[in-house]
């Protein structure tokens, strides 16, 4: 009997594999070897972004907030959502302290430049279009708790536990469910339409190799799902 995997991480192995893909598939196994800990995943978000903050790299800092909104705080209930955008304010805010203390008023202007759509006509950020020329920000409000290390410690706690709650509530990727099907049943391939999205869970991946011709990836895909699974077909009456 053939062995049927049961995991996402087992199938893009095999996929991986089965393409050749031997750079790629070094590098997810590496990837899959450090964030096998959901806390280390975590630890790493929050080290990347107190990094952006203290290099004063708006990019970087807006690119990740971005990329959480898309992947994991989309699928809170409203209350979460709105916490979230919270964490952001205050990551944004926090930013804009760190440029001030560096003397760096030009981040401060390509920040509002970059975020204006956050930031115009929003009452939450008209004091702060002046904070960057203020002369005691940090005695007054509601500039002062962003200086204030006690509050700074404990919003990174927070937003280290908000981080983890909100990962274990994102819905499982569509590769992901295809393989939990397979795992309870693996004549699941047969019925299953691999689009395009199916595809995209390879993406990123695929842009770390040579390149793939997008027409072949398709079948591919689906003759391996198949393959992997076709020793636990049924197979035909003969009577």
């Amino acid at each position: 009997m053939s062995h049927v995997p049961n995991s996402t991480e087992e199938i893009v192995r095999n996929y991986l594999a089965g393409r050749s893909m031997v750079t790629t598939l070094k590098a997810f196994e590496q990837e899959c070897s450090q964030t096998k800990d959901a806390n280390y995943q975590v630890d790493r978000c929050i080290d990347e972004m107190t990094e952006a903050i203290e290099k004063q790299d708006v990019e970087t800092l807006c690119a990740m907030w971005e990329s959480w909104n898309a992947r994991v705080f989309h699928s809170l209930d409203a209350e979460g959502i709105k916490q979230a955008q919270g964490y952001e304010a205050s990551a944004y805010r926090l930013f804009l302290v760190r440029c001030v203390q560096k003397k760096n008023i030009a981040k401060c202007n390509e920040f509002f430049r970059k975020m204006s759509s956050l930031t115009l006509n929003n009452p939450q950020w008209t004091d702060w279009f002046a904070f960057p020329y203020m002369q005691h920000a940090k005695d007054t409000e509601p500039f002062r708790k962003y200086f204030d290390k006690t509050w700074i410690e404990i919003y990174y706690v927070s937003l280290h536990n908000f981080l983890s709650t909100s990962l274990a509530t994102v819905s499982p990727s569509i590769i992901g469910t295809v393989v939990d099907g397979i795992a309870r049943d693996p004549l699941v391939t047969e019925n299953t339409d691999f689009d395009e999205d199916l595809i995209d869970d390879f993406a990123v991946i695929a842009q770390c190799s040579a390149p793939v011709k997008r027409g072949h990836s398709k079948p591919s895909l689906r003759n391996l799902l198949k393959s992997l699974t076709s020793s636990k077909k049924p197979s035909s009456s003969t009577d």
